[in-house]
């Protein structure tokens, strides 16, 4: 009788399992989860900034994916080299194009110059970080692998890819940006998947190591001007200060001052050359 509960609570059970996992794989099936067509990337950081296993994947703030995996680099990886060259030679391209543009009259070309610079700095910015982005180091970098499960998301052959979080300390998130490239630089960026520059993420505890550092050097300015300049000379200044200001203020002063610029526009006007030469205010005939 025993072995006859036991048979059938261990059906129960294996039923019970088997419709768990159909559920989960049915609300995967309504959120568009089809994980055989998703493609795979996988983006390496050297701080992942609290980011887990099914956070989102976003493109441009939209969500088109999550993070399945994140797992410590356990052997040295070299990489194909990120198009670092191509990237910065573009830039400076932009940057030549946004001085030019520098030098119209027009406004309209002023605010296109504005954006070509800036997009070029940009540009320069994430070549200069792509440069090394290739030799990935064991215990140095995390592996971050994420599955893009939305179709037909137009993801450039360049990308930035970094962490940020949803609200100031939110839920993390790994945000993908698509680097513009024009038709004419196309063919510099030949390859059949696309490219990412990892963006190191910004970590709230250097946010705010940063403000106590700039708040511990306001602190010793004030404290070397208290050194340099002692009570007594604090008291000095103040006094010359609130002197100063009874000194403008004093209504007979500024009554004396208005009466000596009446007297001496008086004396120019009734000076000429001829008072100095003969005495008489008289021209000569």
């Amino acid at each position: 009788m025993v072995a006859v509960q036991e048979k059938d609570l261990n059906r129960i059970g294996f039923v019970a399992t088997l419709g768990l996992f159909a559920l989960l794989a049915f609300i995967f099936w309504l959120k568009g989860h089809d994980f055989n067509k998703s493609r795979t990337f996988t983006f390496y950081f050297e701080n992942v900034n609290g980011l887990e296993e099914g956070s989102a994947l976003r493109w441009h703030g939209l969500k088109i994916g999550l993070v399945k995996s994140i797992e410590p680099v356990r052997q040295d990886i070299d990489l194909e080299p990120l198009p670092s060259k191509e990237i910065a030679e573009i830039g400076n391209i932009h940057l030549q194009e946004g001085k030019r543009l520098l030098t119209s009259s027009s406004i309209q070309d002023l605010v296109f110059a504005r954006e070509k610079i800036n997009q070029a700095q940009l540009e320069i910015g994430l070549a200069r970080l792509a440069t090394d982005q290739h030799h990935i180091r064991k215990g140095k970098h995390i592996a971050v692998q994420a599955i893009v499960t939305m179709d037909d998301v137009p993801i450039s052959l360049v990308n930035q890819v970094t962490i940020v979080p949803s609200g100031l300390i939110g839920e993390q998130y790994v945000d993908l940006t698509s680097i513009k490239i024009e038709e004419q630089f196309l063919d510099k960026f030949n390859y059949d998947e696309p490219h990412f520059i990892s963006l190191e993420p910004i970590r709230l505890d250097s946010l705010i190591r940063v403000n106590l550092e700039s708040s511990e050097a306001i602190k010793n300015l004030a404290n070397r001007v208290n050194a340099v300049f002692g009570e007594e000379d604090a008291d000095n200044i103040k006094n010359l200060i609130k002197a100063s200001n009874s000194f403008v203020n004093d209504p007979q002063l500024r009554k004396g001052i208005k009466e000596s610029t009446e007297n001496i526009r008086k004396i120019t006007e009734d000076f000429s050359i001829w008072t100095l030469l003969f005495g008489s205010k008289k021209k000569r005939t």
